[in-house]
């Protein structure tokens, strides 16, 4: 590296979060037609900043190293619809397990009744009853707990992966 080139900073967030909680605020706006694409945002890491910005809270860049740009690049846009996809893919996935496994307790309790209690109106009533409230116990615990916190990291771990080919491939160009 020349003396007139400086290393990039690093992106000194909160956790795991690569994307600041303002830049995903603007981008679901953005999604939903409530904003356009335009503002000022860091010119590192995009998060939107406020009039008057001296330093970026939350990569620390300032705007003596890089003017801030007026929108986002159709690249970041792309990698936050793939993380909230890949959210969205494992979150379904672990509901729908949710809904299979009420529905294996339903078959196993209608076997049961078939079986061993010769066909009783009452137990297939309560396997219906057990299939109705426990697919949607299941799918909720299974969706909206484990699969939450599965798909958020490994959405965050992927959209890690995505920023740093993204400010590799950014950087490579700029120092052309």
């Amino acid at each position: 590296m020349s003396e007139d080139q400086q290393p990039s900073p690093v992106i000194r967030s909160s956790g795991h979060h690569v994307f600041s909680a303002r830049l995903e605020a603007f981008l679901d706006n953005v999604d939903s037609g409530e904003a356009p694409n335009s503002g000022s945002f860091c010119a590192f890491c995009y998060n939107p900043l406020p009039a008057g910005f001296q330093r970026c809270d939350h990569c620390g860049q300032t705007s003596s190293e890089r003017a801030p740009v007026d929108s986002l690049p159709i690249t970041v846009i792309e990698m936050y619809h793939r993380k909230q996809r890949r959210e969205s893919i494992i979150v379904n996935a672990f509901a729908y397990l949710g809904l299979a496994l009420g529905l294996a307790l339903f078959l196993g309790m209608v076997a049961i009744n078939v079986i061993y209690l010769d066909r009783a109106l009452w137990f297939f009533i309560l396997a219906t009853v057990v299939f109705l409230v426990g697919s949607r116990v299941l799918a909720g615990i299974l969706g909206g707990v484990v699969g939450d916190e599965v798909g958020f990291r490994y959405a965050q771990r992927r959209l890690a992966e995505d920023w740093a080919a993204h400010v590799a491939e950014r950087e490579g160009a700029r120092g052309d």
